[in-house]
């Protein structure tokens, strides 16, 4: 059985503080899965013999944070700034211990689930611990992963920049991304840019206001997992609901604004335009309208650019899941020659795209395991859809999300 989590973007409190409910919830639902994975198409129960947790990228947020309010960006070279992205990464576990905790005792320990009868059903009074095997692919928020590889090891968490097995790879999928595609050292992306110079400097702006902190900290949140061309729209609908200080937190967005366009000046970072991009994007910025009001139809180079892409060139076989500006509503498969969108459970977040209106997050996605195509695997509760089996063509189905 193969498991596929991201975006829990985690981040380190200063700014954002993560919830803590999800992550119990996530473990859960992967242990109803692993149950739910041993009863066959005819009926029979069947221990699962295997699960692959895969953590695809963004698991923590090393970007928003207090910490780079001073001089020293995350992507400067030098000892300073990775020590500090270090620290920031640490403070991130802390906050996602439940989750890293959950999967480091599964992979000790295993992951208990009701051993068969003769009769082929599970068995009440036995129990059966199946392996797990828990990776984790640094994404563009989260890059240092990497640097920890040698400590989630002794936990028995691997480390890599992708998942390979049975014909099937996973990553995270932010090369597909002209925002966060990868720059030269030292330089940032764009992406990277904006969440820096723009979100969390717009946050610790904020944060110096302790009268109108409690009602901004979630909109820092909020502009910290939502797409940048989304960004302007979520700052001008939470300045329509405030019933106090909107000329102040209209002022601190646009003059975070103007500061992120003369720090990019400087950085100069990545991006795949055929125009300046920074003072289109900073006009963008500045102008507090959503994708889809008459800002748009003016500027549409800059919300083609801004705007979630489908991925293009990836390799057959690969799972493009986890990028949240990196693919359409829905995680894609690719095969030789043909492409299709993953179907989607009713109301299932998946890699951090969600239907217009809906907060994005954390996702995670169960699918039927390629050594057992006679699978018998039912959709979320309340879905009036009778539960279906498939071959292993048919793997790509959204069938579990928390």
């Amino acid at each position: 059985m193969l498991v596929v989590t991201a975006n829990w973007a985690l981040a380190d409190g200063t700014l954002v503080a993560p919830p803590r409910r999800g992550q119990q919830e996530f473990l859960e639902a992967v242990h109803r899965a692993a149950l739910r994975s041993g009863f066959r198409r005819d009926g029979r129960y069947e221990p699962v013999e295997g699960i692959d947790v895969v953590l695809a990228g963004d698991t923590f947020d090393g970007l928003t944070s207090s910490v780079w309010n001073g001089t020293v960006r995350p992507w400067h070279e030098g000892t300073r700034a990775a020590g500090m992205a270090a620290g920031v990464l640490l403070a991130a576990a802390v906050r996602g211990r439940r989750l890293l905790a959950g999967l480091a005792d599964w992979a000790r320990d295993g992951l208990t689930v009701p051993a068969a009868d003769r009769l082929g059903r599970p068995a009440a009074d036995r129990r059966r611990r199946g392996p797990v095997r828990g990776t984790i692919l640094p994404g563009d928020r989260d890059p240092w992963v990497a640097a920890a590889a040698a400590r989630l090891a002794r936990r028995g968490v691997s480390v890599a920049a992708a998942w390979e097995g049975a014909g099937v790879s996973v990553c995270h999928g932010a090369e597909l991304d002209p925002l966060w595609s990868v720059a030269e050292p030292g330089r940032p992306t764009l992406g990277a840019s904006l969440a820096v110079d723009l979100v969390a400097r717009f946050g610790n702006v904020m944060r110096g206001r302790p009268d109108l902190w409690p009602a901004c900290r979630p909109l820092v949140a909020r502009l910290a997992t939502a797409r940048p061309a989304d960004m302007p729209g979520i700052v001008g609908d939470w300045l329509s609901s405030l019933e106090r200080g909107t000329v102040v937190v209209r002022d601190a967005w646009r003059t975070a604004v103007a500061a992120w366009r003369r720090q990019a000046r400087l950085a100069e970072p990545a991006c795949d335009a055929s125009f300046d991009s920074i003072d289109a994007v900073a006009a963008w910025m500045d102008g507090l309208h959503s994708a889809v009001d008459d800002g748009a139809r003016n500027a549409p180079d800059v919300a083609a650019l801004l705007d979630s892409r489908p991925p293009v060139g990836a390799a057959a076989g690969t799972v493009v899941f986890g990028h949240w500006s990196g693919t359409v509503d829905g995680a894609t498969i690719c095969r030789p020659g043909w492409a299709i969108e993953a179907e989607v459970a009713a109301g299932v977040t998946v890699a951090g795209v969600t239907p217009a209106g809906r907060h994005r997050g954390a996702a995670h996605a169960v699918f039927p395991d390629p050594q057992r195509p006679e699978l018998r695997w039912p959709l979320l509760p309340g879905d009036a859809s009778a539960p279906r089996s498939w071959p292993v063509a048919g793997a790509q189905r959204i069938v579990e999300a928390a």
